[in-house]
């Protein structure tokens, strides 16, 4: 086997261990495999890409001192002693088992190498990619407890509609105000609407308008821009009232409101109508 192969091999190994080689180096590596059947179940460069990815990091801080070291101490004890060193401001020297990894390094096949710059390229090869897989892991996982921590920040608490209609009414310079009146008379009918032109937004407060059965009609609110009445007005939205008592629906008006004269509310068949015959009216408020 020429140096060039023992070194080809040597990097189709590193690879595997850290990358995805793909099919067509997995097909070269099964080819020098056969050639070499020793090294078929080999899987120290596994155990070291493993092993260092196995090492514990705190991922609000930069890279510990003593991580450094210890990925120094692993490249040595598998790819041999002259690979690198720490520098010299480490606190505390690494010792390192002097006994050698048992794997692909002791075989003849693959004797250690001397001083010759070919030699060393597929042992530097191997090293680099085993130090670019421990950054790539550092990395990954400060930036997946960054996403982690944002995912958990605790989300604004979406106002109540107590507190939206309070909001308009503070901030709102053209807010109009009127009370409900039942048209007929017979039932006492208490609340108002509060409406923005400027803002678009609006909300009415019923006390005393009774539970409707959903299956069977639902309330409406109807937007007059002419005391007359005119037979088109805006519709306001279609909604339910689910017990007696003091509710607060918004307004969902479907067109651009500006100077509204009159708000009425009918009983609908469920969904609303696009045009109501008006047969039942519940509320009237005028401005």
């Amino acid at each position: 086997m020429t140096e060039k192969t023992k070194n080809r091999m040597l990097e189709l190994l590193a690879d595997r261990a850290t990358l995805d080689i793909g099919e067509s180096g997995l097909l070269e590596l099964k080819s020098l495999e056969r050639e070499f059947p020793d090294w078929k179940n080999d899987t120290s460069l596994e155990h070291a890409a493993a092993s260092i990815g196995l090492i514990g990091v705190e991922i609000d801080e930069p890279m510990p001192k003593s991580l450094k070291s210890k990925i120094l101490a692993d490249a040595s004890q598998f790819f041999g002693e002259e690979i690198a060193s720490e520098p010299a401001d480490d606190p505390a020297p690494v010792v390192v088992d002097e006994t050698p990894a048992k794997g692909i390094f002791d075989s003849p096949v693959f004797e250690k190498p001397s001083f010759d710059f070919s030699r060393w390229l597929g042992w530097g090869l191997a090293a680099a990619a085993c130090l670019a897989l421990v950054t790539n892991i550092w990395l990954t996982r400060v930036d997946t407890q960054s996403q982690v921590a944002e995912t958990k920040e605790t989300p604004a608490a979406e106002k109540s509609l107590s507190e939206k209609r309070s909001a308009l009414l503070a901030s709102a310079n053209d807010v109009v105000k009127t009370d409900w009146a039942s048209p007929d008379k017979t039932k006492e009918l208490g609340g108002e609407v509060v409406w923005s032109d400027e803002k678009q937004e609006g909300y009415m407060t019923f006390k005393g308008l009774a539970a409707n059965d959903k299956a069977k009609e639902a309330y409406q609110l109807w937007i007059f821009r002419d005391e007359k009445l005119e037979p088109h007005p805006i519709d306001g939205g279609v909604f339910d009232v689910n017990e007696d008592g003091e509710v607060i629906i918004p307004i969902d008006a479907k067109l651009k409101v500006e100077s509204p004269k009159i708000f009425a509310v009918t009983v609908e068949k469920p969904g609303g109508v696009v045009v109501s015959k008006r047969e039942k009216i519940v509320a009237l408020a005028k401005v």
